[in-house]
């Protein structure tokens, strides 16, 4: 029997008019149409009229984000907007014992823990609630120019795997994951993401956006002996912009950081030789 896929995403009023409704436009036209997509919408109402959508207000749907929202709206250390000066271990001389020494982080992303805290939870309620197999996570400010087929999808998450992420030499890029639902890794790896943040043990961790943090529980399943698969096939070794340059380029691209509202990304992300229409026209 073939396995039940879902997509689940999340976007914000703004998002949804610069970014969120093109994706959710190209996922309805190239995607299977038993593929429910799970959009998790906030401070907007999407419009109706579309079969597989099934829409839920962010904040109503998901309790616990707004109390870790209420716990941490004044403290600029979860929102990225104050260096946090962190001491850690490090071992200053060759010999001799570690010594502690002061590490100033940066300002931006990385510390922002309320900003992710919504993708973790979008993803933590559906896994719950999709009745899917297999939970595919879209970030919002994706775009499809290409069918997407059965056996593409079964190749983003194998049976025996308990998530498919695409890879690279920093953290993965969590922009799209694919969570085998039916396999033991998979409660794991999420029970062990919801507790960074209805335990706040996030703030133990030296990066708190949701990448680092799933990368984290993911090992943590790993370890285990569970196994995950990476979509990339190593190519996230040479690229940054590495769905782009794995097999999910040939139908989608992801218009990250600052290339939203761009036309596509720039071909100075491509380090490999892409032949489809819509990176060659």
């Amino acid at each position: 029997m073939a396995r039940r896929f879902a997509v689940v995403s999340t976007t914000h009023a703004k998002g949804w008019e610069v970014f969120g409704r093109q994706m959710v436009g190209t996922l309805d036209r190239h995607w299977l149409p038993d593929v429910a997509l799970h959009l998790y919408h906030e401070g907007f109402d999407p419009p109706a009229g579309m079969s597989r959508l099934v829409a839920r207000d962010l904040l109503e749907a998901c309790p616990d984000l707004a109390a870790f929202k209420r716990r941490h709206k004044d403290n600029p250390l979860a929102t990225g907007r104050h260096p946090w000066p962190a001491p850690r271990l490090v071992n200053v001389h060759l010999s001799g014992p570690p010594r502690r020494k002061l590490r100033l982080f940066r300002k931006g992303y990385k510390w922002d823990a309320v900003r992710f805290a919504h993708k973790a939870f979008a993803i933590l309620h559906a896994a719950e609630h999709s009745g899917a197999d297999v939970l595919v996570w879209v970030d919002a400010d994706s775009r499809f120019f290409a069918d997407v087929t059965r056996a593409e999808m079964e190749g983003w998450c194998p049976e025996d795997r308990f998530v498919g992420c695409l890879r690279r030499l920093v953290h993965t890029e969590t922009g799209f994951v694919a969570y085998n639902l039916r396999h033991p890794g998979t409660a794991v790896l999420l029970d062990a993401f919801r507790r960074m943040y209805v335990e706040d043990l996030f703030l133990r961790e030296e990066e708190w956006h949701d990448a680092y943090l799933f990368d984290l529980c993911r090992m943590k399943a790993e370890a285990q002996g569970h196994r995950s698969h990476d979509i990339a096939e190593g190519i996230g070794a040479r690229a940054m912009h590495v769905l782009i340059n794995s097999r999910l380029g040939a139908f989608m691209d992801h218009m990250k950081g600052g290339r939203k509202g761009s036309e596509r990304s720039p071909d100075k992300d491509l380090v490999i030789k892409r032949t489809e229409a819509y990176w060659t026209s």
